[in-house]
């Protein structure tokens, strides 16, 4: 190799690369009014759209009416309507949004019927199909796919969704997995991270084998909807991967939400998170650190 092209290799592997991903698109007016004003103003390039949420329908012609902000699909796995519209073994009993036959609300009910053996997985897959087919009504291909609350990464829901996944042809799906230690690590929110870090590193294998691309680190899980911009630059400054994708909930404050999905919303804070991914500082610490932002696409 000659000298002049090793010293570009090396000045390549040098530069991080970061997705900064805006999760559920479509949930609320509020919240894509945030994600969009992100986009538009900020450091945003991703967006996870979900198919069953009460603002589903302005998110996609959002979406649409902004290209260059990548769509990817967030599968509902819990919270959302359920598409197929019938009570059934991955429904709640209270209708929480609009009125309509819901999906199980949270991921500590869910977890609990998952290790209690009282969902039938075949109702899910059916469920989740459904949302992928309506997605692709509406966009071409699928960029990437991550689950609500993170429940894709459960084995027998990661079963159903690596199978979709190489049906649909998804290009990219969010892995999280143990990239080197760092004071992030030291978080009240560790013992719940450890188990998603694990079967992320397990899902790895198979979307190699799919040829199903994954960024080499997920952040953000940290500070679920509490990452305003000191923890934003706290991520960025503790990046260790050459590619990492950074999770973030940027929006308008929601009374709908917090009313609605108490659960879910209590403490999220989206003005803060809106405010990070715009802010001049972490702007400025990016273009002084030759950090590069992507889109999955580009992994």
């Amino acid at each position: 190799m000659r000298p002049e092209n090793q010293f570009q290799e090396m000045s390549e592997k040098l530069v991080k690369r970061v997705i900064i991903t805006a999760d559920d698109l479509g949930i609320d007016k509020n919240i894509n009014k945030g994600i969009i004003e992100s986009f538009k103003n900020g450091l945003l390039k991703s967006t996870a759209l979900l198919m069953n949420a009460p603002e589903t329908e302005e998110g996609i012609q959002l979406a649409r009416q902004n290209p260059g902000l990548e769509t990817g699909i967030h599968l509902s796995i819990v919270e959302g309507m359920s598409l197929r519209g019938i009570h059934s073994t991955i429904t709640d009993s209270l209708s929480y949004f609009n009125g309509e036959i819901c999906l199980i609300r949270d991921w500590k009910n869910f977890l609990k019927k998952y290790f209690l053996g009282k969902i039938e997985f075949r109702e899910l897959e059916e469920e989740l199909e459904l949302q992928i087919q309506q997605f692709l009504r509406h966009f071409t291909e699928i960029h990437f796919l991550n689950g609500t609350q993170h429940m894709h990464l459960m084995p027998k829901v990661w079963k159903i969704v690596i199978k979709l996944a190489k049906k649909y042809n998804v290009k990219a799906i969010r892995l999280p997995g143990f990239a080197r230690p760092s004071k992030l690590w030291l978080n009240k929110r560790l013992p719940f991270l450890i188990p998603f870090q694990l079967l992320g590193e397990r899902g790895r294998a198979d979307c190699r084998k799919a040829g199903i691309k994954y960024p080499h680190d997920v952040m953000g899980m940290q500070f679920s909807g509490k990452t305003d911009e000191s923890k934003l630059l706290l991520l960025l400054q503790n990046m260790h991967s050459s590619t990492a994708e950074i999770v973030m909930h940027p929006g308008y404050e929601s009374m709908i939400l917090r009313k609605n999905l108490p659960w879910a919303y209590s403490t999220f804070d989206w003005d803060s998170e809106r405010k990070a991914v715009q802010s001049e500082t972490v702007k400025k610490y990016i273009q002084d650190n030759q950090i590069k932002l992507i889109h999955f696409s580009e992994l």
